[in-house]
């Protein structure tokens, strides 16, 4: 089965979530449930079958996985008040934030209840996926107060909110199918790194493409103060210019945006960013050619994930 028929089992699934219920709140669940690259339910199914799993067994702790990511999502883009997500309106922005506080919550509930008839391990590992997440913007918040932070800190924030939930869907498809712990182990740890260069490549993509492409809001990072791997290391290089360019910019998103990326290209960030988010590939394709199952659709979804320009 190729990786497009995933995806369409995927989206099928995923839209007959929430088929009846208030107007209030089924009209805001089903209008977020559309759109997306499904990178997470993808990963498991697509680890399933490389592991010899069976696609019936997957497609439920699949549906969880991207209603927990979506769930996230919701809250987020109320937390950064983004107003675009996916090529269209954020629930709040289309309705309020109680609306999509309500939603958000809906879908969290319905990614549990995905889970109704999987095992106690699942749950647990769910559970412990879905505190990481909230761990993880927690840290976000607290970050933008902070003038600086670490690599360190920036990578426990990144582990948190964006590699957990991937680690955790190789992690699920491999397990699910039985295979042994070593190979569980390897599948986890790709997904991890996967998280990890996916948030970098976000953060890059944030200064170097635009809203329309992205199809989501750009600015909010840069207003928020958030602490993405390229301002860090422009604080690094060169202390004190990121300030500088705040003070001067006086709020102007826009030139805030040029002003930075000037910089950035300037002192060559930009392209270490490129190549350190090679290194990472290189790790990661090192790691799937040692497991010995067949894993060409999970390469294919790996080189997509790698080459994505949004």
């Amino acid at each position: 089965m190729s990786i497009k028929e995933y995806k369409k089992i995927i989206d099928d699934k995923l839209i007959k979530s929430y088929p009846d219920g208030p107007k209030l709140l089924k009209g805001p669940i089903n209008h977020v449930l559309y759109g997306g690259k499904r990178i997470r339910p993808l990963l498991c199914m697509l680890v399933n079958e490389a592991c010899g799993g069976k696609l019936e067994d997957s497609i439920d702790v699949s549906m969880s996985i991207e209603l927990l990511h979506i769930f996230s999502l919701v809250h987020d883009d109320i937390m950064d008040g983004d107003n675009l997500r996916h090529g269209v309106e954020t629930i709040h922005e289309k309705w309020n934030n109680s609306v999509a506080i309500l939603a958000g919550d809906a879908i969290l509930a319905l990614a549990i209840k995905k889970l109704n008839s999987s095992s106690n391990l699942v749950k647990e590992k769910f559970n412990n996926a879905l505190i990481a997440v909230c761990e993880g913007q927690a840290l976000d918040v607290e970050y933008e107060n902070l003038n600086t932070i670490s690599i360190e800190q920036y990578f426990k924030m990144v582990n948190l909110k964006t590699s957990y939930m991937l680690g955790l869907s190789m992690e699920m498809g491999s397990l699910i199918a039985n295979v042994d712990i070593d190979t569980v182990n390897k599948f986890r740890q790709i997904g991890l790194l996967i998280g990890k260069v996916f948030q970098i490549q976000d953060d890059l993509l944030e200064i170097t493409s635009d809203t329309k492409t992205m199809g989501k809001s750009l600015s909010s990072d840069i207003l928020l103060n958030k602490k993405t791997y390229l301002m860090i290391q422009l604080d690094i290089k060169h202390p004190g210019v990121l300030d500088d360019i705040y003070k001067s910019c006086n709020g102007d998103a826009d030139l805030l945006k040029k002003q930075i990326k000037k910089v950035l290209m300037e002192s060559g960030i930009i392209d270490e960013t490129r190549k350190y988010i090679e290194c990472v590939f290189d790790d990661i394709y090192s790691i799937i050619s040692s497991i010995p199952t067949s894993n060409d659709n999970v390469i294919e979804l790996i080189d997509f994930i790698k080459n994505r320009k949004k």
